[in-house]
C-alpha cells in the first residue's frame, strides 16, 4: 500500500477513485462491491488501486473514514440564545452536511449495518471514533442549551444525561423508519423537528397533574 503515492496524484484523480468507491459502497454490501466497476468507474487498474491502497479492505475503510470526516465535521457553536434554538440550530448544520454529501451518508448508512467479519472490527472501531468525537459536541451544545432553560434546584449534570439519552432514543427512532431511505430522513427534517419538540415538551413540562411517588 502506498498511500503516499495516492495523495501525490492530482486533486481531481483522487476525487474520482473516492468517488467512484464511495458509490460502489454506498449501494452494495462490502463482500459484493466490485473492484472492477470501481476501477473501470473512475479510469484506473485495478493494479494502481491496489498499489495505492494495498487491497480491497483498506481501501473500503478509507471511503469511509473520509466520508466520516465529511460528515461529523465540526460546526460552529449555535448564536441562538434559547433551549430549542440551540438544539435545533445545531441540528440543521448537521442536516446541511448529509445534504451537501449524500453519497458519504448513504455510504456511512450501509457501513452501520456491514457485518462482515473481514472489515466488521476494523469498521466498527472507525465509527467509534468519530462517533465520540461527535458526542463530545453534542454535550457541550447541551449543556450551553440547558443554560437557557429556568430550572428548579436539581442535578443539572443528571438533567444533561437524561435529555441527551431521551432525545438519543427519539432521534433512534426516526433513524430505524428511514434506515432504508435515509435521503427521506432530511426531507422530512421540518416535521421531524416539530415532533421532537413535541417530546421534549413532555420530558421538561411534565404530563401529570400531581407528583406520583
Amino acid at each position: 500500500m502506498s498511500i503516499d503515492s495516492f495523495e501525490k496524484i492530482s486533486k481531481e484523480k483522487q476525487a474520482a477513485i473516492i468517488q467512484s468507491g464511495m458509490v460502489e459502497f454506498s449501494r452494495k454490501s462490502y463482500m459484493d462491491g466490485s473492484t472492477d466497476e470501481i476501477t473501470k468507474n473512475c479510469g484506473i487498474s485495478k493494479g494502481l488501486l491496489f498499489h495505492y491502497f494495498g487491497n480491497k479492505k483498506d481501501f473500503y475503510l478509507y471511503c469511509l473514514e473520509v466520508a466520516l470526516k465529511r460528515l461529523l465535521t465540526d460546526v460552529p457553536m449555535p448564536d441562538q440564545s434559547d433551549f430549542y434554538g440551540i438544539i435545533f440550530s445545531y441540528a440543521d448544520e448537521k442536516f446541511k452536511l448529509c445534504e451537501k454529501y449524500p453519497g458519504e451518508m448513504h455510504l456511512v448508512n450501509m457501513a452501520a449495518r456491514e457485518m462482515s467479519a473481514k472489515v466488521l472490527d476494523e469498521k466498527n472501531e472507525l465509527i467509534v471514533r468519530y462517533m465520540i468525537k461527535t458526542r463530545e459536541k453534542s454535550q457541550q451544545i447541551m449543556e450551553k442549551a440547558i443554560t437557557a432553560l429556568e430550572l428548579k434546584d436539581i442535578n443539572t449534570e443528571k438533567l444533561k444525561d437524561a435529555i441527551t439519552i431521551y432525545l438519543a432514543a427519539i432521534l433512534n427512532k426516526y433513524l430505524e423508519r428511514y434506515k432504508e431511505t435515509p435521503e427521506l430522513f432530511f426531507e422530512h427534517s421540518a416535521k421531524i423537528k416539530e415532533e421532537i419538540k413535541e417530546y421534549l415538551d413532555f420530558m421538561l413540562n411534565g404530563v401529570v397533574k400531581e407528583a406520583i411517588w
